[in-house]
């Protein structure tokens, strides 16, 4: 079984797949991905002819000068996204595809923008209010700015709303958040077996 866990920046998308491991999934982190990605030499002088060497810090591309460019222009997102996504899709396809765990669940903010939603028996959406979000993000240091600009970047939400399986309000406590998500757990577990 493949189960997807999306849902905008800062929603507790890493604390649910962290639940889902407790209980016996094995995860998958698209952002792992995309970290691996910018080692990449190739990719790295791709992402400096388009964003400039200001993004380069010693070996390494610099994730936040870059986000600071790309989350305050949608044409320079698209950018990135058109150089990093397609090799980031194929390394999630063939890890997948390759796995032979019983239960595998893909943390991944973007599963609805890429059209990949067959790829899942379940996808779970993960809801946050902005003003919670915002704190959040904060508190790991990330500014105003580039809060707003990964906030409209991101998916849909009322059209995400509608294509997901299971939705789970994340506004509470995480002991809340704990026993919501375990009922869905549940279900997504009893669902499998009438699917066998």
């Amino acid at each position: 079984m493949v189960i997807g866990i999306t849902g905008n920046t800062g929603s507790g998308k890493t604390l649910i797949a962290n639940f889902f491991e407790e209980w016996g999934g094995f995860v998958i982190s698209v952002d792992r991905f995309g970290w691996e990605i910018l080692e990449n030499s190739n990719i790295k002088e791709r992402l400096k002819e388009a964003f400039g060497d200001r993004i380069i810090r010693g070996e390494r591309v610099d994730r936040k000068s870059l986000g600071e460019i790309v989350f305050k222009d949608k044409e320079k997102l698209q950018q990135l996204n058109k150089i990093v996504h397609p090799i980031l899709l194929k390394m999630l396809k063939e890890v997948i595809d390759k796995s032979d765990k019983d239960i595998i669940t893909v943390d991944a903010a973007l599963i609805f923008e890429w059209g990949i939603e067959d790829w899942f028996d379940y996808i779970v959406l993960i809801d946050s209010k902005p003003s919670i979000i915002g704190s959040r993000l904060k508190r790991l240091g990330v500014s105003e700015e580039i809060i707003k600009g990964r906030i409209k970047s991101q998916i849909d939400l009322k059209k995400a709303r509608k294509k997901a399986d299971f939705i789970i309000e994340n506004n509470r406590s995480v002991e809340d958040l704990r026993k919501e998500t375990e009922k869905i757990w549940v279900k997504m577990m009893e669902g499998s077996e009438g699917k066998d």
